[in-house]
């Protein structure tokens, strides 16, 4: 999929001001490590996260959402009255209908024309949505859109940890639902225009995917927990993703020397040295969030670009890069 009419006008985070430490949340399992014989310690150990924030109680992700829907229309000075379509793309839910892009549009006073809905896949959902706003803009149906997605992860880590103070847990029951103690929050928004309207645009080149749908059962998430066999997902995710790697370097003439960011999805260190090692990736070009902001979700492509991009220069080529549960796996390629 490739792009000739379309650019980046702005990229914004919006984040919670609560850091929760991994300590504090090992601390309140501690009587669950003492049954199973494992230390306090091993969470961030074996993820690599310290930290993550939580929104405070009672925050909906529509509200993160909006947060940073608001922040990055000051930030650009873009006229709300030209956006074409609101695509809300977060896994986090404030229910299950309306579409939380319906909340959001509400909230900005978005004209009545402008299209909004909610693009769903996992934490590859912002670049289905960047994807799918961006084909709208070259078909010429719309000329701007915004891609949001509010993550709030408080509630799910919460929950988990309650069950797995519950009597009879075990070893294998904490690794399954481990992955979900590492999620974090955050808001995020993307402006997507066609050429020329946006002062400071910067040129999306095109997207590659790949999907290996059989693997859908490997991470299956709900609003009281998220069950993973982190191995096999690992390891499966890897191998879709060279594939995917592979295709995108000739259909996005990518050259890895000159790649000056790699914005992959933040899910911790096992999975981020996997990516490196496996793309044979410069590692000093893919940042690392993950241990201070946790997995936020389909947040976290985004929010790597927010926090990185005041490194870019013009002309700088960046990879946006993830891997969904599903298993999905989109590589986009960005000039700024």
């Amino acid at each position: 999929m490739r792009f000739q009419h379309v650019e980046i006008g702005g990229v914004y985070a919006h984040l919670p001001q609560a850091i929760i430490k991994t300590a504090a949340l090992e601390a309140m399992l501690r009587p669950m490590y003492a049954r199973i014989s494992a230390s306090v310690g091993v969470l961030e150990a074996m993820t690599g996260v310290r930290a993550r924030r939580f929104w405070p109680e009672g925050v909906m992700p529509s509200q993160a959402a909006i947060g940073a829907a608001e922040g990055l229309l000051a930030q650009t000075g873009f006229d709300r009255r030209r956006l074409g379509a609101l695509i809300s793309t977060a896994v986090s839910k404030d229910f299950l209908e309306p579409a939380i892009a319906a909340v959001v549009h509400g909230a900005l006073g978005l004209d009545t024309t402008c299209l909004n809905f909610d693009v769903g896949n996992a934490c590859l959902g912002f670049l289905s949505g960047m994807s799918l706003a961006a084909s709208l803009i070259e078909g010429g149906a719309i000329e701007a859109a915004l891609v949001v997605a509010g993550e709030s992860s408080r509630g799910v880590a919460m929950a988990t940890a309650r069950r797995l103070l519950a009597p009879g847990v075990t070893f294998r029951d904490y690794a399954d639902n481990l992955a979900t103690l590492t999620l974090g929050s955050a808001g995020v928004a993307m402006l997507l225009t066609r050429r020329g309207l946006s002062p400071q645009g910067h040129a999306l080149i095109g997207a590659e995917a790949r999907a290996a749908t059989q693997f859908a059962d490997l991470c299956v998430g709900s609003e009281a927990g998220m069950k993973t066999d982190a191995p096999k997902l690992l390891a499966e995710g890897v191998r879709l993703a060279r594939q995917a790697w592979q295709a995108a370097r000739d259909h996005l003439e990518i050259d890895p020397a000159r790649v000056a960011l790699y914005a992959m999805h933040q899910v911790g260190v096992a999975n981020h040295d996997a990516v490196i090692q496996a793309l044979d990736l410069d590692e000093a070009c893919a940042p690392r969030l993950y241990p201070d902001y946790g997995n936020v979700g389909a947040a976290g492509v985004p929010l790597t670009l927010a926090l990185s991009q005041g490194a870019l220069q013009p002309g700088d080529e960046a990879l946006l890069m993830g891997i969904g549960s599903g298993l999905n796996v989109q590589i986009m390629k960005v000039i700024w």
